[in-house]
Formats: structure tokens, C-alpha cells, sequence
């Protein structure tokens, strides 16, 4: 009849509405929550606040203003490889140290991965990524015996340099390896992002992806994911979202501009931790200069050396930030800014300091620094360390 009918389609209406609305439930709760921090209108002296109930601890940031003394040098005066800048750095519970360069002259186009002792010449080895890009943050993961590297890959040239990473690769360091892009294993993609560098606490189970953004102009993101849902991710193929041009100069390999088609595990599967949206790409003045995930918390340094004004004092700052986007203090760091001190203690007669990478190891703090003397054009490594556990 008529109304069997009517009714038959009434119900099957009710259950499309019902179906259409838990897609939409269901949609909206894996949508990720975007969170803008907001700095404190004084970037000066910050009284850190009290960590939340679930942060990795009990810190005071605050001593990374304190001024430059000897307790405070891990090392200084070694290069890595070349006498270029150190983009970033991790280091082992072994005593040693893993820094990223890119190469100089007619090897810009190497990402170079130095292991090394911290404070001694002997022992070094070293290995290459050709066309990954910057560098501008590197981690360490140890899985048994072996050391895995954690770093941006497939970048590309834009005229003077390999740069606007769209994936991170985690290769198992390998003395001697020079692994091109689609070498290198495993990839992790995250779309919409370029530049993209990673940092990761493995003890809280934590990935950090720090990328700007390719719709929004000057936005970038730290995207923070459950690392062994990470890991768990299937391998699909992937189209990059950019093109990418590679090759030619001098590297050996033909120049190709092409947007791949490549093997990955696609981060957009997941639910982020944390998803915070950073206007300009970074907290505060200064370049992007590095940033590391512990526990609950994530840190962000900003700074730039002073090449062009030698004699002047450098500026680097340390932004702390939970899980959620709030800004728990932003500390300048005190040990650059007396050229006499800097001088006196061996690191710089220039005052030349480029903030260059941030870590937390056993409630340890390390800073990490790219330097130089008067005398010549190399640029050295130096890391300061601070207690900060209360």
C-alpha cells in the first residue's frame, strides 16, 4: 500500500540520517584540535609555572639564562666533518655524539651524519644523505645494538641550497652509507607540510613533527603522535604533495624535476597527541633554530648567530610549551651574551654563537651552538648542559 511504502521510505530516511550523523560523530572526534600558543608579552626573565600532573617532571627551564661558567661546557672547539655550520645534533648514552651538517662547496647537496666522541678527534664515522634536505632537526633512536637516525627527507633545490623536506626517514646509522631518498627505508609523510623535521621521546611513546604549512603562508605546525602507532602504520604508495627538483651541480647524479610517487606511512591516519599551529613557523624573534619532545613537554629554540656584525653579542631563546599550546616560559639564553666570557673561555673572539638544536637527557639539558674565531671561516661545535630538575 501507499502508506507501507511511505513508511518503508520514512524508516529507511531515519536510518540514513543516523548512519550519516555517526560518520559525522565519528569524523569530528578524530578531527585534530589546532591550538595557537600565545607568547607572554615580556619576552624577558619567565617564572616558570608549575608543571601539569601529567608532564615528564619537575623543571626549571629558567637556568638556561644564567651567565656562561665552565660546569656549563660539554664541548667545544671540534668540528664534524666539514668546517660548515652543525644543523642539529643528538647525542648517546654511550658518550658520543651524532651531528648533521650539510656539506660545503661541491657537496651542498650531501646531508653529512658525523658520529663521534664528544671531546676527542679519534673515532669518527660518517654518514650521507644526498637530496634530503637541511637538516634543521635530527634524533637518535637506539633499538638493541643499533642506532636509528630520525631526520627530513626527499627535499629539494631552490637555487642555493637542498631544503623543504616532505618526509621523515628513520635509517639505522651505517658507516660509510651515502642512501639517496628512496633508499633510506622507512618514510613518514605528513600532508600539507614542508620542511619537515622530527623529534621523538621514545620513553613517552612520543613523535613530533614540526612542518610549515603549504596552505597557510608563513604558518607551521608541531604535530605530536603516539610513536608506536606511528611504527604501526601500513606502507602505501604516496604522491608528494610538491614537486621536487634534484641533481645536476656537481653531485654526480642527472638533474630531475619530478613530483614521486614514493613508499611511506601516511601520519594523517592518526589522531594527533597535540596540534599546535605556530604563526610565522616558529615562537618569537629570531630563525627557527631547533626543538625537542619530553614527556609533556616541548621546547623550541629561536636565535641567529651574528655573522654580519662581528663584536656583537648573538641572541638564541628557549620556549617551553605543554601539550596543549601553553606557553610555560620563554628564557634568552645567558651564556652568549658577554663576548668577554665567550672569549675568555676559548669558544668565540666574535661573539659568532648559532643556536642550533635543543635536547633533554636524564633531566640533563643541552644546548647546541655553531661557532667560530676571527682567525679563519670554520665553524665549530659547542654544547652547553644544565641541570634543570628541581
Amino acid at each position: 500500500s501507499w502508506e507501507a511504502a511511505a513508511s518503508s521510505i520514512d524508516e529507511m530516511r531515519r536510518t540514513a540520517l543516523i548512519f550519516a550523523l555517526a560518520a559525522l560523530l565519528s569524523a569530528c572526534g578524530k578531527e585534530p584540535v589546532y591550538v595557537t600558543p600565545v607568547l607572554p608579552p615580556d619576552e624577558g626573565t619567565q617564572t616558570p609555572e608549575t608543571p601539569p600532573a601529567q608532564s615528564s617532571g619537575n623543571y626549571d627551564f629558567s637556568v638556561v639564562q644564567s651567565p656562561l661558567d665552565a660546569s656549563m661546557i660539554l664541548t667545544k672547539g671540534y668540528i664534524l666533518r666539514y668546517y660548515s655550520v652543525m644543523q642539529s645534533f643528538a647525542l648517546n648514552g654511550d658518550g658520543t655524539l651524532y651531528g648533521v651538517q650539510v656539506g660545503t662547496s661541491t657537496n651542498n647537496y650531501l646531508l653529512n651524519i658525523t658520529h663521534r666522541g664528544i671531546n676527542t678527534e679519534s673515532g669518527r664515522s660518517y654518514m650521507q644523505l644526498p637530496f634530503a634536505g637541511h637538516g634543521g632537526n635530527m634524533c637518535v633512536e637506539r633499538d638493541g645494538s643499533t642506532d636509528y637516525i630520525w631526520i627530513g627527507s626527499y627535499g629539494t633545490w631552490n637555487g642555493t641550497k637542498y631544503t623543504n623536506s616532505q618526509t621523515v626517514t628513520r635509517i639505522p646509522f651505517k658507516p660509510g652509507a651515502k642512501l639517496l631518498p628512496k633508499e633510506c627505508g622507512e618514510q613518514y609523510y605528513m600532508p600539507g607540510l614542508r620542511n619537515v623535521s622530527p623529534a621523538i621521546d621514545p620513553d613517552a611513546d612520543l613523535l613530533l613533527v614540526w612542518g610549515l604549512s603549504n596552505a597557510e603562508s608563513g604558518t607551521g605546525y608541531f604535530k605530536v603522535f603516539k610513536l608506536s602507532e606511528a611504527k604501526a602504520l601500513p606502507v602505501s604508495q604516496i604522491k608528494l604533495d610538491r614537486a621536487i627538483t634534484y641533481g645536476g651541480q656537481d653531485s654526480g647524479y642527472a638533474e630531475v624535476t619530478e613530483t614521486p610517487t614514493i613508499a611511506a606511512r601516511n601520519l594523517s591516519a592518526l589522531t594527533p597527541v597535540a596540534n599546535i599551529r605556530l604563526s610565522g613557523g616558529s615562537l618569537g624573534d629570531g630563525s627557527h633554530q631547533g626543538f625537542e619532545i619530553h614527556g609533556n613537554y616541548i621546547l623550541h629554540m629561536t636565535g641567529g648567530g651574528n655573522d654580519s656584525t662581528p663584536g656583537q653579542a648573538s641572541a638564541a631563546a628557549l620556549t617551553v610549551m605543554d601539550l596543549s599550546g601553553k606557553i610555560m616560559g620563554r628564557y634568552p639564553v645567558g651564556a652568549i651574551s658577554s663576548l668577554e666570557d665567550l672569549n675568555t673561555y676559548g669558544i668565540t673572539d666574535t661573539g659568532f654563537m648559532e643556536a642550533e638544536g635543543v635536547k633533554i637527557y636524564d633531566d640533563i639539558l643541552y644546548l647546541g651552538f655553531a661557532t667560530k674565531h676571527s682567525a679563519d671561516e670554520k665553524r665549530m661545535v659547542t654544547i652547553f648542559k644544565y641541570v634543570i630538575k628541581k
